[in-house]
């Protein structure tokens, strides 16, 4: 099938054009372009998932986030197959990433291209980077260029899923109180006392009984829950208007509880509610998790303290529960007040993403439907 992002241009143009579509958002899910194929002339280049070339492409190449659970950090391979009758070079060019997690261009890399696996028609082996972090989509465009005027191919090439609140950034870069250090407290701000900018962000937490206070706060690059004299807090993401039109999205986050110096550690559980209409799979609309301690010996502790602390919910819009535009999901360390104990817990990267159907066989190598999720 030819895809919906040919275009008509030189050989000398295409560089610079491809950092233009980037740039502008040109190259999209859903973008046709197919007036601009000149149909008639006998040189051609063309794309597909399959080598048959059967099935239709939407012009945007979807690439998982990992190859399965059980290899989450090792690259894998995905392939293409390109039909053409000229010689034609490839390239990829990736949009700046909002996650951080490597710069953009690294995350795909053409490994081989094996010629003449059918008549007329190549393999393109592409090796790509995980997306194991915040899942937060990231962008790309492949170009098939060919020495022929106006004859060229560009693929659109996404990998994770898109964030319901444009305006907030769940990784939390954008708070810089104190210390990075998790067990030093000194600057550490209340959510209460954060900037105008910072609370435009849309998290909310709510005040405990006593003094109408609320024991959520910032530090150097994520939140902790909770304080060391017995009082619990919540962190309620931001309204998104928008979930109310989906059946099914993914919340993640990472979370740790506090251990101290002296090996002397708080309780680790943590509730995951859903507010305002939606489900878990179960039907259920909270679960509670133990999400483990740091360990307060580890060297670069602000880094090291994350590992193995990913948490991921799928919730669905159910027709006796939907997804409204007041859903939102809260995480809640302890309680408001403990008798005993302290229930500090850290969290970072906390994302609620938007799922489609073929997410789930990519994400888990099975439909909603499969999984004893509501089908709709």
């Amino acid at each position: 099938m030819r895809t919906t992002l040919s275009l008509k241009i030189p050989k000398r143009s295409v560089t610079p054009l491809i950092a233009v579509l980037l740039l502008t958002g040109t190259v999209s899910l859903g973008t046709a372009c197919d007036d601009d194929k000149d149909y008639s002339r006998r040189e051609h280049i063309e794309w597909s998932n399959s080598p048959e070339f059967e099935e239709a492409l939407t012009g945007t190449l979807h690439i998982p986030v990992r190859a399965s659970k059980e290899q989450d950090a090792t690259p894998f391979k995905r392939s293409i197959y390109i039909r053409s009758n000229v010689a034609y070079q490839v390239g990829f060019e990736g949009e700046k990433e909002e996650s951080g997690e490597l710069p953009a261009e690294e995350w795909l890399n053409v490994d081989e291209i094996k010629r003449g696996v059918r008549p007329g028609i190549d393999e393109l082996v592409l090796l790509i980077t995980p997306h194991t972090e915040s899942y937060v989509e990231r962008k790309g465009c492949i170009s098939l260029h060919t020495d022929v005027e106006f004859l060229n191919e560009f693929i659109a090439v996404v990998q994770g899923f898109p964030k319901y609140t444009k305006d907030y950034e769940g990784n939390f870069d954008w708070l810089k109180y104190g210390s990075a250090e998790p067990l030093e407290t000194r600057g550490e701000t209340p959510i209460d006392s954060w900037t105008a900018d910072q609370k435009k962000m849309g998290l909310e937490s709510t005040p405990a009984q006593e003094g109408g206070t609320a024991y959520c706060y910032g530090k150097n690059g994520y939140v902790k829950l909770g304080d060391d004299v017995g009082h619990g807090a919540n962190l309620l993401t931001p309204y998104d208007p928008g979930i109310r039109n989906d059946t099914a999205a993914m919340v993640r986050f990472n979370a740790i509880a506090y251990a101290a110096a002296d090996g002397t550690k708080d309780n680790d559980e943590l509730t995951v509610r859903i507010t305002g209409g939606r489900q878990f799979a179960d039907g259920t609309t909270e679960k509670t998790v133990r999400v483990g301690h740091l360990d307060p010996t580890a060297a670069e502790l602000p880094t090291a303290m994350w590992k193995n602390s990913q948490q991921e919910f799928i919730i669905f819009s159910h027709p006796k529960n939907p997804f409204t535009s007041n859903t939102r999901m809260e995480l809640m360390a302890g309680k408001y007040e403990m008798e005993s104990g302290n229930t500090r817990i850290f969290i970072d990267n906390l994302y609620v993403l938007r799922l489609k159907w073929y997410d789930f066989e990519e994400l888990f190598g099975k439909l909603p439907w499969e999984q004893n999720a509501p089908r709709h």
